[in-house]
């Protein structure tokens, strides 16, 4: 079980009374996920102490501290990798902004390049007519 499907299922827990006798509750569960999936998941959300079973053993189930302290690692956790995400996303609109301002600079400094080989070689030229007259 992924930390998505356990979030799910421990939201559902906080929202919803879930007692598993009461038929009205299958229309909610299957509405969220497979009722099947949803049943062995209570298994697995139990053994690990995210839920609790009441004291009766009636099939009343609710989310523990545990699974609340859970539920909000894995949410701060999805707000962090989207917050992460964004920024990524941002800094790579600025990366190809930049880019495409140097691509459209690039003509004009290959012609200032050229420019300046071309008068540094006159220059040097005229030195050496110089250096010779003397």
């Amino acid at each position: 079980m992924n930390n998505n499907e356990v979030k799910n299922h421990l939201i559902f827990f906080k929202q919803n009374i879930v007692n598993l006798r009461d038929q009205d509750l299958y229309p909610k569960i299957d509405r969220y996920f497979d009722r099947t999936l949803f049943i062995q998941n209570i298994d697995f959300l139990e053994r690990n102490n995210l839920i609790v079973e009441d004291d009766n053993r009636d099939s009343i189930y609710s989310i523990t501290d545990k699974g609340e302290a859970f539920l909000k690692q894995i949410i701060e956790e999805d707000k962090y990798l989207a917050e992460k995400e964004r920024i990524e996303f941002e800094k790579s609109k600025i990366d190809l902004d930049l880019a495409q301002k140097m691509l459209k600079e690039y003509p004009y400094t290959k012609w200032f390049a050229r420019i300046s080989i071309f008068i540094a070689v006159v220059l040097a030229i005229l030195e050496i007519i110089q250096w010779k007259d003397k």
